[in-house]
């Protein structure tokens, strides 16, 4: 599975801020080479920029309906995230310390603070949390969700900056092998290439 997949936001989304930031051959080249895990690119404004094909299936629920942004998907879709999240509390501090340490290192960042300003109107769980100025917490690298296809997954998630792409991060998740989770994500690679069979046999002429 070395497909990945670019542009995963919707057109809507984008029109309010800047332009996706593009994706380097390289950095393009080692998502793709990241054949067995899910792994996917994000801004640092919590933006999917690209995934692999295990990556994009991970996070079907997230980025489903033209999604793009994980922060919109935590905040603004509250039943779908939480059932997807089963420790929805600390994913929600994660990502407003993500988007707190971002606005700190781009304080004119038009984009960032109608993203900001977004969330602070339409959610208060997330209001909330950027109103009280908590000191920026040290997560596990750690985090379990509840894939519809495939049920609960315990990953390793492992972030990745590239020093030439000081705004995106690579981010990969691992499961520890011999665990049930190691089993899921098989079966969950499974599932996308034998969809992708039946697509390509869909696709031939009769």
């Amino acid at each position: 599975m070395t497909d990945v997949s670019t542009g995963t936001g919707d057109r809507r989304n984008r029109s309010r801020g800047q332009d996706a930031p593009r994706l380097r051959a390289g950095l393009r080249s080692a998502l793709a080479a990241v054949a067995d895990m899910p792994a996917i690119v994000v801004s640092n404004q919590l933006d999917v920029v690209a995934t692999n094909a295990l990556g994009r299936a991970l996070l079907a629920p997230a980025l489903g309906e033209g999604r793009s942004n994980l922060a919109r998907f935590v905040f603004l879709d509250e039943n779908t995230s939480t059932a997807f999240y089963p420790e929805w509390d600390r994913i929600a501090d994660e990502h407003v310390d993500w988007l707190r340490a971002t606005a700190a290192q781009a304080r004119r960042d038009r984009a960032l603070h109608r993203l900001i300003g977004e969330l602070s109107t339409v959610s208060p769980p997330f209001r909330t949390r950027w109103s009280s100025e908590r000191l920026r917490a040290c997560y596990p690298p750690r985090v379990t969700v509840d894939h519809p296809l495939v049920g609960e997954l315990d990953l390793i998630r492992e972030d990745l900056m590239p020093v030439a792409d000081p705004v995106l991060t690579l981010r990969v998740y691992t499961a520890e092998p011999g665990t049930a989770t190691a089993e899921r994500l098989s079966i969950l690679a499974s599932w996308i290439q034998d969809s992708a069979l039946d697509d390509r046999a869909d696709t031939k002429p009769a």
